[in-house]
């Protein structure tokens, strides 16, 4: 991603920047302290889940609310 933001930058003239979020998650993730990455999540399947066997929700291995902030952190940083 970040040679994704450097060819898009060298290339067209754009101004976008990469921000690395890993060290913000680290230990935080599915089965941190605190947790900020969802699980399995089995309750509101949607229709785009239509697995017969699986049953696992979209918001599966997705950031919670804690999760988006430290998403934020970094890309404020980054372009602070």
């Amino acid at each position: 991603m970040r040679g994704a933001a450097a060819d898009a930058n060298a290339s067209s003239g754009a101004n976008s920047a990469f921000a690395d979020p890993r060290k913000e998650f680290d230990k935080k993730a599915v089965c941190g302290d605190p947790e900020q990455v969802n699980g399995i999540v089995k309750s509101g399947l949607s229709k785009a889940d239509n697995f017969d066997t699986l049953q696992v929700g979209m918001a599966s291995f997705h950031p919670k609310g804690g999760g988006a902030a430290l998403y934020k952190n970094v890309f404020q940083q980054a372009l602070g």
